[in-house]
């Protein structure tokens, strides 16, 4: 008994440890894109992220409104974000409640591209 105790103080409020469906993952990565994308101040609309990013603007549409949309789409816009120290985790983890949007200073990098050029 006192692991089903010990267990359960791990899992949040509405948790049922079971992962959710891959849709709604895709919504909640896509909500969180919007989310992001609209915090950023002037105003990022979608034509001006997709000019930047040299996608097509329903591209970034169908991320953010269903989180649908390919895979390399997807990484393009978070590699974005990355550079602007947004918080990957916080877009992509199941239940991100433990991390801010923004990286915090110890965890920025300062040259991402010579950083992983170094892994190498």
């Amino acid at each position: 008994m006192e692991h089903i105790e010990e267990a359960s103080e791990h899992i949040q409020p509405g948790d049922t440890g079971v992962p959710m469906d891959t849709a709604a993952f895709q919504a909640l990565v896509g909500k969180r894109l919007l989310e992001i994308r609209t915090s950023i101040k002037p105003k990022l609309t979608q034509m001006r992220l997709a000019k930047e990013l040299d996608l097509n603007q329903g591209n970034i549409q169908r991320l953010e409104s269903a989180g649908r949309g390919t895979v390399e789409n997807l990484l393009v816009i978070l590699n974005y974000y990355l550079k602007q120290d947004f918080n990957l985790n916080y877009i992509l983890a199941e239940d991100n409640s433990m991390f801010t949007p923004r990286l915090r200073p110890e965890d920025k990098v300062e040259n991402l591209d010579s950083y992983f050029e170094r892994l190498e």
